[in-house]
């Protein structure tokens, strides 16, 4: 594995976002989302969620380390230079769960 690996977060809702958020703190982050609005938001500190605070989105975000920091995207080409891919997408289920 590389030393500086860059980690593609692939979905940034409630299990994505902190995920990436975490692995942000040592590592450089590409999180991307097909949901424009939520990008949007997401870059500009709000988490609808709730899942990340303010506070804690905007230290990786205008982290200005080449190694530890988070991008936040909803261009798929932009994922393309990732070394590792998580895929956090919603899995649907239906009344049994299954």
């Amino acid at each position: 594995m590389k030393e500086n690996p860059t980690i593609a977060i692939i979905g940034l809702g409630y299990v994505g976002l902190p995920l990436a958020v975490a692995f942000a703190e040592k590592y450089k982050v590409i999180g991307f989302d097909i949901n424009t609005k939520r990008v949007n938001e997401l870059n500009e500190g709000n988490d609808f969620t709730l899942e990340v605070s303010t506070e804690e989105l905007g230290v990786v975000l205008n982290n200005t380390s080449e190694n530890s920091k988070l991008i936040i995207t909803d261009n798929p080409s932009e994922i393309a230079q990732a070394s590792i891919y998580i895929v956090t997408v919603p899995t649907p289920t239906n009344k049994y769960n299954q």
